[in-house]
């Protein structure tokens, strides 16, 4: 599979986190067969204990926004196989004590990151086909944990198959206070986050979506993300300006490079939505009307599919003050009272990440704010 191209863009544009070129159609990689209408194992029905999570199954977001009581819970979006595809798909559970092991059935190459009663444990990467992977060296007592996505779609579905011992779960409610529902770029996949400086390219070691803003800000609200993102997409136009697969038409997915995995949207509501697009648009000329027609068009289906939802639009203060003026006329030509906007900007100083992508420490940065502003105007 080969990887997106990149061309390293300027860094007077905020251009430079112009991202990865079209998107991969084969994808996939283990997983099994998806589901053509998705939504099923985020709405918290249930699930089977054939997943090898004991007798409570495997729950979701709760449907109706109700809390399910489940072994496991999964956190994104995933199919009726629990095959996920997305930045920060995630499984979540509580362990009664001592070691357990995950087991996959993936392609080579995915990063997870472990998370035990919420502090980082490391990470495993995955090798082919179905495995199992050991991911808590755990305290003998209770601990909550937590296995997380890293990279984005580009490199692979994964089949969540099970957590074993299943004796070592304990059923658990949902355990987010809120939902937060992003679509974006490479920026909220945390494209090159990890990499030393602006010099490396695109790679799987150097991304990681726990670091990004979008997950740094959830976690700082006690909110489960929902990171729907892929590198060099946009609104009206992707990175260079060729017009495949725009993010519009992929934020209908369940599952990212397969056409056919429609989601179906009967998960419950997120409390936000975070609109992060537009980078990718401008690096490519653009005409203003064309931008700002296709950005409503995506505020209608969000809100289509979001009737309840706080959506907030970003603007980066390095595409300069037309093009952050073009997506104010798009939240003012919607017309909806609760869409707003929030402006992103990098310091420098605080180092960059691969092909002038965000570093961890400006993501740091971002997500801060942007759980600030959640504070601030929810009262989260």
């Amino acid at each position: 599979m080969a990887r997106p191209a990149l061309a390293v863009v300027t860094l007077l544009l905020l251009t430079a986190c112009g991202d990865s070129g079209s998107s991969s159609t084969s994808g996939g990689g283990g997983g099994g067969a998806s589901s053509s209408t998705g939504g099923g194992a985020t709405t918290g029905s249930g699930g089977s204990g054939a997943s090898g999570s004991g007798g409570g199954g495997v729950g979701g977001s709760g449907a109706g926004g109700e809390a399910p009581v489940a072994d496991v819970h999964l956190v994104g979006r995933f199919d009726s196989t629990q095959t996920s595809s997305w930045s920060g798909s995630a499984i979540r559970t509580r362990v009664s004590g001592g070691p357990v092991d995950i087991t996959l059935d993936a392609p080579a190459g995915l990063f997870f990151e472990v998370e035990v009663d919420g502090a980082s444990q490391g990470i495993f990467t995955t090798t082919a086909g179905e495995q199992s992977y050991p991911v808590a060296n755990a305290p003998s007592g209770a601990y909550d944990l937590l296995v997380f996505r890293r990279v984005e779609g580009f490199f692979g579905n994964a089949r969540f198959v099970g957590i074993s011992p299943a004796a070592s779960l304990v059923p658990t409610a949902w355990p987010y206070d809120h939902r937060i529902e992003y679509i974006g770029d490479s920026i909220s996949c945390g494209y090159g986050a990890l990499g030393p400086n602006e010099s490396c390219n695109f790679s799987a070691d150097t991304e990681s979506a726990y670091v990004s803003y979008a997950t740094v800000a959830a976690r700082a609200v006690n909110a489960a993300p929902h990171i729907i993102a892929y590198s060099g997409k946009g609104v009206f136009q992707n990175y260079g300006g060729n017009k495949d697969e725009l993010m519009p038409e992929l934020y209908l997915r369940t599952l990212t490079n397969d056409a056919g995995s429609t989601w179906g949207f009967d998960d419950p509501d997120p409390d936000v939505v975070v609109i992060n697009l537009g980078t990718n648009d401008f690096s490519a000329t653009i005409a203003e009307n064309d931008f700002v027609s296709a950005y409503v068009g995506l505020l209608t289906t969000v809100r289509q599919h979001r009737p309840n939802a706080t959506i907030y639009t970003v603007r980066w203060e390095g595409w300069g003050s037309t093009h952050m003026s073009w997506v104010s006329s798009a939240v003012a030509q919607f017309g909806d009272a609760d869409v707003h906007e929030t402006d992103f900007s990098i310091d420098p100083n605080d180092g960059w990440g691969c092909d002038y992508h965000p570093s961890e420490a400006t993501h740091a940065k971002l997500g801060a704010q942007l759980a600030a502003t959640l504070k601030s105007d929810l009262g989260w």
